[in-house]
Order: structure tokens, then C-alpha cells, then sequence
């Protein structure tokens, strides 16, 4: 969120000065960071009493610009609820008045540091939105009221009743947009029908049924270092660029797995000295490893050049179909029976 240079041809739209502050003047606007998506600049005021305020923006066009920045806007709304703090305050969405077909997003601009947050401070702001948010979801139930976006790829939060059910949903539209991007293969195709049908039922089943539940809290779902940076003057972290939906608190450790994020096991060990791991707490791993998997066919969606992260989320499966078989078993007294 942050640059020293000048967009000296960026034209501040008047949709976009109505939501700065009365009698406030522009000083200047600037890139703020990089995005391969979105347009995103830092716009520097003088507001009435001579003091100064930055704000973040980012736009883009069409149908596309409109989902991105809606569910942006609305997804940080939400979670600035819980930690305002922590989160910088988002100010506006809509449209420009002189290109209405552009959309934009804007909240209150940080200056941060590109250092690893502190583990504990980071560890505690996750648990603390988890365990504020518990059961708090607007209709009991695991979704989102808008699309959200990971990058550009969208989400589908419809609302749906047991995690199983958003998670299964969650993980077969990724699994169609990684084919796309990449194209058909046998032994994914395979692994695939193996993983909705047997490991996930396995993994997600167990958490809402034996007697054990779960509720929904306001899940992140996109926490790694481009998204949590300390603040510069303050040093508490700062978490941006949700993805929100209601969910399972435990998927919003799913890219604290893979080394790529630098955010690995102190991390999860900290979160969990707060947040106990949900039962059956023996299937934590492997639950663990379904929630990074979506992330690394994510990654293999987004970039069609590259094949490693389709490599490593095959890998991952082959183990799980591997070790589950026979997919979730109902519990009784005396035995396992196999469904």
C-alpha cells in the first residue's frame, strides 16, 4: 500500500471526491503497490484544519471491476467490524461518475513495512476475529450475501447449511477452474472424483456429526504476507484484501502450510493456544492440508504457465484418497459402518 512517486495523469473522479473528507484538497496521487488485477493508487489530502490523510483506491472496469470491488468492500466492512484496529477503514464503493462502467473501492490508507508480523500479535488478531465472530453468521449458516474474489477468481459463497456442503461446493469450482486453466488430466480426473466423494466427506463430515459441531465465524481466507504487513510507525499488524465468507475458523490457517507463505507452524501453534483445534482434533492435519490445497489449485488456476502447484496439490491428494479409501464411516458403539 504504499510509493514515493506521483501518478501525475491519474484524475481523481468526482465519485471519488465526494467520499473524501468536507473542504479536504488533493496533495497527491501515488501508485500503491502492485496488483495484476485492479488499478490501485494512494490518494494524499490537506484536509480543512491543514492536517493531511491518505486513502488507498483501487478500480476497475465492467462487470468484473463491479464483483471485485463490491465484495471487497463489503468483505472488509465486515471484518473491520471485529477489528478496528487492525484493519484499514474502508470509506466507499461505486462507480465513476465520468465512466460509470468503472468501479471503485477505497478505505483509509496505512503506511506498513514489509517485515513478518510479530507471531504472537498476528496469532491473536486471527483469534480474536474467529472467536468474536463465532456464531454470529446473519442466518446460521456458511456463505457470503455478495461474490468475493481470491485475485480474480471468484467465489461461490452461496449459502448452504454444513460446512461439508460450502467446502464440497468451494473445492469442485476450483477444481473445474484449475482444468481449465490447465487443461484435462487422467490421473487428476481420477483423484478428483475420489476426493469429493471419500475425503472430504471423510474430513468434514466428523466436525458436524458424533455428537460435535461447529458454528460459523467470519473467515479471512486470504491470510499471507502480501495481505498482513506491521504498521510502520505502531508495528501491529495490519490485515487487508479479505475474502471473507462464514466458514470454519480453521481454513483461515490453509496458507500458513506451505513454505511459499514464510507464515508456517509458530504461527498455527500460537493461533491454537487461543483457538482449540475443533474435534475429532486427530484429523487436524489432514483437514489442514484439504483447506491448502484449494489455495495451491488456486495458484495453479492463476498461473496456466506454471505447473508445480498442480504438481503439489496432486501430490497431496494421492496421499488422502490413499489414506481414505472407504470416506467417512458412521460412528456406532461397536463398530464402523461404512456409508
Amino acid at each position: 500500500m504504499g510509493s514515493v512517486e506521483a501518478v501525475t495523469n491519474h484524475v481523481v473522479d468526482d465519485n471519488v471526491k465526494a467520499h473524501l473528507p468536507s473542504g479536504s484538497e488533493i496533495i497527491s496521487v501515488r501508485p500503491a503497490g502492485a496488483s495484476a488485477w485492479v488499478e490501485t493508487v494512494r490518494i494524499d489530502v490537506r484536509l480543512a484544519d491543514g492536517s493531511q490523510k491518505s486513502y488507498f483506491k483501487k478500480s476497475e472496469r465492467g462487470e468484473l471491476g463491479r464483483n471485485l470491488m463490491l465484495g471487497c468492500f463489503e468483505s472488509e466492512k465486515d471484518v473491520y467490524a471485529y477489528l478496528p484496529d487492525n484493519v484499514p477503514k474502508p470509506v466507499a464503493f461505486g462507480s465513476y461518475k465520468s465512466d460509470p462502467d468503472v468501479y471503485f473501492f477505497m478505505a483509509e490508507y496505512h503506511d506498513m513495512t514489509d517485515d513478518l508480523p510479530d507471531v504472537q500479535d498476528l496469532s491473536a488478531l486471527i483469534a480474536k476475529l474467529h472467536r468474536d465472530s463465532m456464531g454470529k453468521s446473519p442466518n446460521g449458516k456458511y456463505g457470503y450475501h455478495v461474490p468475493t474474489h481470491l485475485g480474480n477468481i471468484a467465489n461461490d459463497n452461496t449459502w448452504t447449511d454444513t460446512w461439508e456442503e460450502f467446502f464440497t461446493v468451494a473445492m469442485k469450482r476450483m477444481l473445474m477452474l484449475e482444468e481449465k486453466s490447465h487443461g484435462q488430466d487422467p490421473e487428476l480426473t481420477e483423484l478428483s472424483k475420489a476426493l469429493i466423494e471419500k475425503v472430504i466427506p471423510r474430513m468434514m463430515r466428523p466436525l458436524e456429526t458424533g455428537g460435535r459441531s461447529i458454528q460459523p465465524c467470519l473467515v479471512h481466507s486470504d491470510i499471507w504476507l502480501g495481505n498482513v504487513k506491521p504498521d510502520a510507525e505502531t508495528e501491529v499488524p495490519i490485515i487487508f484484501d479479505s475474502c471473507a465468507f462464514w466458514g470454519h475458523n480453521e481454513a483461515d490457517l490453509s496458507c500458513m502450510r506451505a513454505p511459499r507463505y514464510r507464515m508456517g507452524r509458530p504461527y498455527i501453534r500460537e493461533y491454537h493456544a487461543l483457538m482449540p483445534k475443533s474435534e475429532p482434533e486427530e484429523d487436524w492435519d489432514d483437514r489442514n492440508a484439504l483447506y491448502a490445497m484449494r489455495m495451491d489449485l488456486l495458484h495453479s488456476t492463476m498461473f496456466p504457465n506454471e505447473l508445480c502447484f498442480r504438481e503439489t496439490a496432486m501430490a497431496e491428494m494421492r496421499r488422502l484418497v490413499d489414506k481414505y479409501p472407504d470416506g467417512f464411516v458412521e460412528e456406532n458403539s461397536t463398530s464402523y459402518t461404512r456409508i
